[in-house]
């Protein structure tokens, strides 16, 4: 009797626990039924995203990377190249964080080459040698476009020098002279985003040209330039007009010089506007224009600014150093990022050819981001690079390579000074207008990137549950304006900070 009850009773004890493994995987089936991975979301959500809101006739690559699941989360065409406009910025600026490092500073110095006789005769020339330094400007200095050489200039005059019977030389030497890149736009060269490239380089390489109303209509207007100097030539034939309807002017350099020539008519009601025009020959620009400041510090100068050649090479007189400016390189990766400044960007890749392969020049600089991409793992058949801005329509990328470059500085030693330099969302650079609602306002550091038919965006996500996540969103083939495609990339930017 004893063993029949303990039989039953063992027999309940496996019914009962078969009914608990019965309910358990019930509950689990349920869960399978009412609720989706929320990866399988977010993919449901970017689909139908992209069915409503891909602009007709684009093409688009997207890769989303979970830095913190390490994991993909979407992806579409995403190994397919496209033209990725300034996106090529996070390539040059992040290689130079890899292979110059984050404390390298560039250097601006100046020599003087002669003897100086005890009452301040400089029998010799004066040397600006040049690091590639972009920031050779007033954006750090309030404004105050010559503060650097008016430096150099009072350091010289503090020296006892009063008299130099010599020349102004400007030594441009760690670049070579191919100023501007044979892909950029032909009929945008005199636009500051086009800014030509120097081992020497003053002001962004650009003159700025501040346009107001004359005191009359029928009368000419009124046309400054900052810097004041005679390297620029100005023919000024716009006038200032009553109607509204008539103000319209245009500015055209002509090529290979340094005349500028205005024309058309401003309304006499008009606030006064800056315009930003590039220069020719940026060495000789500085050396002009260092050469002025000191002659109004009361040094006279009987020789002429130029540009170094062969023949000073080769002379064998001891340079001796007067004074020196630096600046570094996490200053000029910030302006290239968050103001999406070509120039530095250029400056910054033909400092890395200088520098890493002895060889100041577009094809050195590019040479150092394809041993930084095959550091990713990429192969070199399976991108094109072209210029270090993406200025050039010929970068070809995917968005796979994007994502897997995020993914790797996120992780660098030198992460906090890349991400710092991003723009970000609803706060500062090229995104300040994007994105400004909460919860995505900060949440977003990215990348933008146009030009004609391309509109891009590349950077991290930091969602709603403190996830981060790398993303890149290429859109090409755009007809008319691009705001269709940076709807888009807004709205998907959207899904991705709610990604719980």
């Amino acid at each position: 009797m004893k063993l029949l009850l303990r039989r039953k009773h063992t027999t309940s004890r496996i019914l009962c626990f078969f009914l608990v493994v019965l309910v358990f995987f019930y509950i689990i089936c349920l869960e399978n039924v009412w609720s989706t991975p929320k990866s399988e979301k977010l993919k449901e959500e970017i689909d139908a995203i992209l069915q409503k809101y891909k602009p007709k006739g684009t093409h688009v690559g997207i890769s989303i990377f979970s830095i913190s699941e390490d994991k993909y989360l979407y992806e579409v065409n995403s190994n397919k190249h496209f033209v990725v406009a300034s996106n090529m910025k996070l390539f040059t600026t992040a290689t130079a964080l890899v292979y110059l490092g984050a404390g390298f500073e560039y250097k601006t110095e100046i020599f003087y080459r002669g003897d100086i006789s005890a009452d301040g005769k400089l029998d010799g020339d004066i040397i600006i040698k040049g690091s590639g330094d972009p920031n050779i400007s007033g954006r750090f200095f309030d404004g105050n476009v010559t503060a650097v050489p008016d430096y150099w200039a009072d350091k010289i005059k503090k020296y006892g020098i009063q008299v130099i019977n010599g020349d102004i030389i400007a030594d441009d030497r760690i670049f070579d002279r191919e100023f501007v890149h044979s892909n950029w736009p032909k009929d945008q060269l005199t636009k500051w985003y086009c800014a030509p490239v120097s081992g020497l380089s003053f002001n962004d390489n650009c003159v700025d040209i501040k346009v107001k109303p004359g005191s009359k209509p029928g009368g000419l207007i009124s046309v400054q330039i900052e810097p004041e100097t005679s390297y620029i030539t100005i023919i000024n034939k716009c006038k200032t007009t009553s109607l509204k309807s008539k103000h319209y002017y245009s500015l055209y350099r002509k090529p290979f010089t340094n005349q500028i020539n205005l024309k058309g008519f401003v309304w006499s009601k008009a606030k006064p506007t800056k315009e930003w025009m590039t220069i020719h020959n940026p060495p000789l620009y500085l050396a002009t224009v260092f050469k002025e400041i000191l002659e109004d510090k009361n040094i006279r100068i009987t020789g002429e600014a130029r540009v170094i050649n062969k023949s000073d090479i080769n002379i064998r007189i001891k340079q001796h150093k007067l004074v020196a400016t630096t600046s570094s390189l996490r200053q000029s990766i910030t302006v290239a990022n968050k103001r999406s400044q070509g120039f530095y960007a250029e400056q910054i890749l033909k400092t890395l050819g200088a520098i890493i392969k002895k060889e100041g020049t577009f094809s050195g600089g590019l040479a150092v981001i394809s041993d930084f991409i095959t550091k990713l793992g990429i192969q070199e058949d399976h991108y094109h690079l072209d210029d270090g801005s993406g200025l050039s329509k010929k970068n070809k990328l995917t968005p796979e390579m994007f994502t897997r470059l995020l993914r790797y500085m996120y992780k660098h030693k030198n992460a906090g000074i890349f991400l710092k330099s991003l723009p970000i969302a609803g706060t500062d650079g090229t995104l300040k207008k994007r994105l400004k609602e909460e919860p995505y306002k900060s949440r977003i550091r990215a990348k933008t990137g146009y030009v004609n038919g391309t509109s891009t965006l590349s950077g991290y996500v930091k969602t709603v549950d403190e996830e981060i996540i790398a993303f890149s969103i290429l859109v090409n083939k755009i007809k008319g304006g691009a705001w269709q495609a940076k709807r888009l990339q807004d709205i998907i930017c959207r899904s991705l900070v709610t990604y719980n």
